[in-house]
């Protein structure tokens, strides 16, 4: 099982957890890399909420070259949004390695009942994050995910 965390301030976190994942090594999702039932958690100050989630290995590979190149250049927002579009996140990196991570949560996307947030953290906490996504990369591959003969 595979988890990544974008931490922030004040015990604030996002965390994902991949619970299963499908087709691995053969069969490759439309949205790149394979299909993945997750489960996603969010404390954000007095407010948590935990739900499942469907997204893609293509999208954490994508999520984790944009981040990367945030965390390096100290500037620039990476997004990540599930193909279902029930998870959204944007993290921003300002300067003086200032952090912001918005977005929101419906559990069903046809419900106008969602968690919006925004969570102050710093680039510190990203060495953790960069860290868990490169070692899911390194297991599933990129978009074209990662065949073994």
């Amino acid at each position: 099982m595979y988890v990544f965390f974008l931490r922030g301030n004040q015990g604030c976190f996002v965390r994902i957890t991949f619970d299963e994942v499908f087709g691995f090594p053969k069969l490759t999702s439309p949205f790149g890399g394979y299909d993945v039932r997750g489960t996603v958690e969010i404390k954000s100050g007095n407010y948590c909420v935990k739900g499942e989630l469907w997204f893609s290995t293509g999208e954490i590979y994508e999520f984790y070259n944009q981040l990367s190149r945030c965390f390096t250049e100290l500037k620039g927002i990476s997004s990540f949004c599930t193909t279902e579009a029930n998870l959204k996140l944007e993290v921003a990196f300002g300067h003086r390695g200032q952090v912001v991570i918005e977005g929101y949560f419906k559990e069903f996307a046809h419900r106008d009942n969602e968690l919006k947030f925004e969570i102050e953290s710093n680039q510190s906490f990203f060495v953790e994050t960069l860290d868990g996504l490169r070692e899911i990369i390194s297991h599933y591959g990129d978009l074209k995910g990662k065949r073994f003969e």
